[in-house]
């Protein structure tokens, strides 16, 4: 994967350089961002710490370009959830370590989102603040099992895997797996997409 990289820090340059292994990295100013041809499977590191809010709105104008990550020195769920919202794919800690960030980037090709479990659920109860899907979902054509049904039905409602297993009386590992079983019945990759699946099909 082809990975540029936005910031005025040479020492946040010369880390991410380092621990993009062996991902092709190059280091661009944003004014050079209309000279080059991004392709799906580039990521565009944006260092927000090092930016103005006029080259941050810049930078959200080519969401559909190139995979934009955000990386703050002291990341919050209210920024996170903002650049989430305006187009980044992800949202992470500026000082994160290699192999996290190989994770970051296995998540992103696959077009998944990366950000916080927090920042998950506030965009989760956001989207459902907005929708009435969870009093019109249809789970039918899911054929999905009694115990998978009970937990989407409080899933939906922007519920951690924590208070679903405390509702259910049942593990959080336990929940884990009807969750990602109920990911795969449904074709999503993860809570947002299903919650914006079950939106747009009732």
């Amino acid at each position: 994967m082809n990975l540029y990289i936005i910031t005025a820090r040479e020492n946040v340059e010369l880390r991410w350089t380092d621990i993009s292994a062996q991902n092709k990295t190059k280091n661009i100013a944003t004014s050079e961002l209309s000279e080059i041809e991004f392709t799906t499977d580039c990521c565009l590191l944006v260092h927000i710490d090092s930016l103005s809010k006029d080259q941050i709105t810049l930078l959200c104008t080519y969401w559909d370009k190139v995979n934009l990550i955000g990386f703050s020195d002291n990341p919050n769920d209210t920024q996170g959830i903002e650049l989430l919202l305006r187009g980044f794919k992800g949202y992470i800690n500026t000082f994160v370590t290699q192999s996290i960030f190989e994770q970051l980037l296995i998540c992103i090709a696959k077009g998944d989102i990366w950000a916080g479990t927090s920042i998950v659920q506030k965009m989760l109860k956001r989207l459902l603040q907005q929708s009435d899907v969870e009093h019109s979902i249809n789970l039918a054509p899911y054929k999905l099992s009694d115990r998978e049904t009970q937990t989407i039905e409080i899933l939906i409602k922007g519920a951690s895997n924590k208070e679903i297993g405390r509702k259910l009386g049942i593990t959080e590992r336990t929940v884990k797996a009807h969750v990602s079983s109920i990911l795969q019945k449904t074709e999503t990759t993860d809570r947002v997409s299903l919650i914006i699946k079950l939106k747009d099909s009732k």
